[in-house]
C-alpha cells in the first residue's frame, strides 16, 4: 500500500495553520487560497496543532505478542 503524499509541503501547512491560530485569515479565506476543501485546513489545525503537521520520521515499533 503507497504512502499517501500531500501536495503542499510542510512549510505551506504550517504557514496555514499559523494564519488561522493567529487570526489572520479565516478557514474559508486559506481552504481557497491553498485549493482544498475546509475539512482539511480544520483537521491540519485541530488534529495536534503544530506538532500534527510534522512529517514522520520514524517507523512505529511494536512489541509482538
Amino acid at each position: 500500500m503507497s504512502k499517501r503524499r500531500s501536495k503542499h509541503t510542510l512549510d505551506e501547512r504550517i504557514e496555514a495553520v499559523l494564519r488561522v491560530i493567529e487570526g489572520m485569515a479565516s478557514v474559508s479565506t486559506i481552504a481557497k487560497e491553498y485549493s482544498v476543501d475546509r475539512t482539511t485546513i480544520n483537521l491540519w489545525v485541530e488534529a495536534d496543532g503544530m506538532d500534527g503537521l510534522k512529517e514522520a520520521r520514524t517507523w512505529d515499533k511494536y512489541s509482538s505478542p
